[in-house]
């Protein structure tokens, strides 16, 4: 027969009721009605009509036979526990208390005394009250009673708290791996849980180092260890001699130091200091509007958040974006400007001032600004995507009609001209599109604001440069367009996914010099899309292609537009090749899905010490893969409706490839079988070679280890001049006449 299992509430829910009619039938019960102790007093409630009850206890004991307690009934014999009652409240309630009389302590050496506890388990009974009227039982308590002897530190008992060892002397855990106490953990052979024949199952997965217990693990310098390590006789040159519990583990080669400490971050709002009027910016500097006050750009701060008035500071650059509801503009003031708002005078840091030149721009491509959560689409299964398309505010403006459209602001482009410590010019490019709010929908429209600021070298019409001369890692690669022999600066970009990662909805991001990058988007495409497998492979490639607009590309980072000699023409292998026909439904080969541009590099001079880097090619090339509708197995849509889209992905990535100016000399046998000791590969040789006269070593002060030093050096040339060798020499120079 299946056990049935009930729902622990509901047992409750039924032991409450079956109190709960008791009293109301005027009973007597005890609440609780089981308890287990471990100490000398358990307490009850008998609860109900309680005129005429009367309670008295019992010690049980189970029968031999069956384990079960006897019946209860109205005769008490309790020896060494006392029934304590309560004052009644009125007939419904009394307080019953089961006391124990007896002893906790331990007898000791005496075993035939009565009042202790023979063994650490001093009392296991069963007690029973029973509330009994005119001698018969209303209700019973049962109490388990599991009490342990009491312990107490015998004679004096010392005040001193828990010595710890030094741990400059004495690590205070010689087994970190021992995790759980009482317990082998495994692979930790220092536990002292661990039994010789467990330590067998797992002897040669010990765990190593400072983990595993090898708490003062030998230092790499010291002479002692040099054959243990396997390294050459002759490395280091120098040693430390010195006992292997001198570790530098436990601090005994710190001599100490003092540091000033660290002002720990405060939550507290900074106080704002006065401006002070430049004499002359430097880099890093605020710089100052005509009534000193900071001029500031909205920009982001550490935890990503808009700051409004954000001071901008002298050639330090930046890209930032505000995002906020879109409003109208009697409501927020920040999302409509004007140009009056824009021309302030600027503190130029030579004691003159100069005017912000404003360039206003209008635009109808909102995409980049401005999104509609209540237009936010799921694509269906049959909606296919592919690269992006010039897009407009249509939909976005649809709503003209039922709300308000005003011009916002949707970017501000800030160009500083610098020379010297000082600023010659400033121009902001405004750019503003209409918006229109629909005063029906559910949800605002998003507006996000982008800001920039770029310090240019030069006059109004310098151009923002990547380096000088050579390009610097991390700035944008100088592409271009020749048209009638001048030439126009543009950039070479990759994809940039945001959102759900398709291609018509990411953004590209500009090459950088030195930084390889992979990226990609997806494509959506049925069965009938890939129909044309000449038209899909072409659409690929222009959109591939559309990234890498530019012809040609500066060598190096400050490029002259006039002189053709410092551009280099980029090589373009398109995939041309022919293709068989596509006879398989659903399958196109020859898809060229991955763009590859390659930039070769090289150090072509120095510049003050600094390694000046040029670009000598740029190769972009296509790699093919065969798309296939994906149908197997259960999913058999995706063949039987042409309409049903699958994903399909494209790929953009950027390698940098520096080849040297000379070739590399062949390495020696020493260089490929010792890399670890070749100096010429490995910064830290050197100073490992003669350690103990280098500052690393702090087992004694600087200028004894220079002065021992020294003395080695005096012996060794002594034991040179008076050694084999001139002795050698002496006597030729004696046996020879003339």
């Amino acid at each position: 027969m299946a056990s049935q299992h009930y729902p622990i509430g509901l047992i409750c829910l039924c032991i409450s009721l079956l109190v709960f009619v008791e009293v109301i039938w005027g009973q007597s019960v005890f609440l609780p009605s089981f308890i287990v102790t471990s100490g000398r007093n358990a307490t009850s409630f008998l609860v109900g009509n309680l005129a005429g009850v009367t309670p008295i206890l019992n010690i049980e004991v189970p029968s031999n036979s069956t384990g079960m307690l006897p019946p209860p009934s109205c005769t008490g014999n309790s020896s060494q526990w006392q029934l304590l009652t309560g004052e009644r409240a009125g007939n419904s309630s009394l307080k019953v208390t089961v006391h124990l009389n007896q002893s906790l302590q331990l007898c000791g050496s005496n075993p035939n005394e009565t009042s202790c506890c023979p063994e650490s388990l001093c009392v296991v009974q069963s007690l029973r009250v029973t509330a009994c009227r005119n001698n018969s039982v209303e209700a019973t308590l049962l109490v388990q009673a599991e009490i342990y002897a009491e312990t107490h530190t015998t004679g004096n008992v010392s005040e001193n708290k828990t010595v710890i060892p030094n741990q400059v002397y004495q690590p205070l855990g010689s087994c970190p791996c021992d995790l759980q106490a009482g317990v082998c953990d495994i692979r930790c052979c220092c536990d002292q849980e661990c039994t010789p024949s467990l330590i067998q199952l797992f002897g040669s997965y010990c765990f190593s180092g400072v983990f595993g217990g090898n708490v003062t693990p030998l230092f790499d310098q010291l002479c002692s260890v040099q054959t243990v390590n396997k390294a050459p006789d002759w490395f280091p040159f120098l040693c430390v001699q010195s006992s292997i519990d001198n570790s530098p583990f436990l601090g005994l080669f710190y001599q100490g130091a003092t540091i000033n400490p660290i002002e720990s971050p405060s939550f507290q709002t900074p106080s704002i200091v006065e401006p002070i009027v430049p004499n002359g910016y430097t880099q890093g500097s605020p710089i100052l509007t005509e009534n000193n006050q900071y001029f500031t750009i909205p920009q982001q701060s550490m935890n990503g958040q808009c700051v409004r008035e954000a001071p901008v500071a002298f050639l330090q650059n930046f890209k930032s974006s505000c995002v906020a509801p879109l409003t109208a503009c009697n409501i927020s003031q920040s999302a409509c400007l004007n140009p009056l708002e824009l021309s302030l005078r600027i503190i130029n840091g030579q004691g003159g001032f100069i005017n912000i030149t404003v360039i206003e721009q209008l635009t109808t491509d909102l995409s980049d600004f401005v999104s509609d959560p209540n237009n936010a689409e799921t694509l269906s299964p049959t909606q296919e995507s592919l690269f992006p398309v010039s897009s407009n505010s249509g939909d976005l403006n649809a709503s003209e009609q039922n709300g308000l459209c005003e011009n916002k602001s949707l970017s501000l482009n800030y160009t500083f001209f610098w020379k010297g410590n000082s600023l010659t010019n400033i121009t902001v490019i405004h750019l503003i599109g209409k918006v229109c709010l629909d005063a029906n929908a559910k949800l605002p429209l998003t507006l996000t604001q982008r800001f920039s600021a770029v310090f240019v070298n030069g006059d109004a019409t310098a151009q923002s440069n990547s380096g000088n001369p050579g390009y610097q890692i991390g700035m944008p690669v100088i592409a271009g367009n020749t048209r009638s022999s001048v030439i126009t600066r543009t950039t070479l970009n990759v994809w940039q996914p945001v959102g759900n990662g398709l291609c018509a909805t990411a953004k590209t991001t500009p090459v950088l010099f030195g930084v390889d990058f992979t990226s990609g988007c997806i494509l959506r495409l049925s069965l009938k899309g890939l129909s044309n497998c000449s038209q899909t492979r072409e659409t690929v490639q222009k959109g591939l292609s559309s990234l890498v607009s530019a012809t040609i590309v500066a060598k190096r980072g400050n490029p002259v537009s006039t002189d053709q000699n410092e551009w280099v023409s980029i090589s373009m292998a398109l995939n041309m090749s022919s293709t068989a026909a596509d006879n398989v439904p659903g399958t196109c080969t020859g898809v060229p899905a991955n763009m590859n541009i390659q930039i070769i590099t090289a150090d072509v001079g120095v510049v003050e010490g600094v390694p000046q880097t040029e670009i000598l090619a740029v190769e972009v090339g296509f790699t093919s893969v065969t798309w296939k509708i994906q149908c197997g197995g259960a999913d058999v849509a995706a063949c039987v409706n042409d309409s049903i889209v699958q994903s399909f992905p494209v790929s953009t990535s950027v390698t940098f490839i520096k080849i040297p100016a000379q070739p590399l000399p062949s390495k020696t046998r020493f260089q490929l079988n010792y890399t670890e000791y070749d100096c010429d590969r490995n910064d830290v040789c050197w100073p490992q070679l003669a350690y103990p006269l280098t500052r690393y070593y702090t087992g004694e002060s600087y200028s004894q280890s220079i002065a021992k030093g020294m003395i080695l050096v005096f012996i060794f040339i002594v034991a040179s001049v008076l050694g084999s060798p001139w002795n050698q020499i002496r006597q030729a120079w004696n046996n020879t006449t003339f």
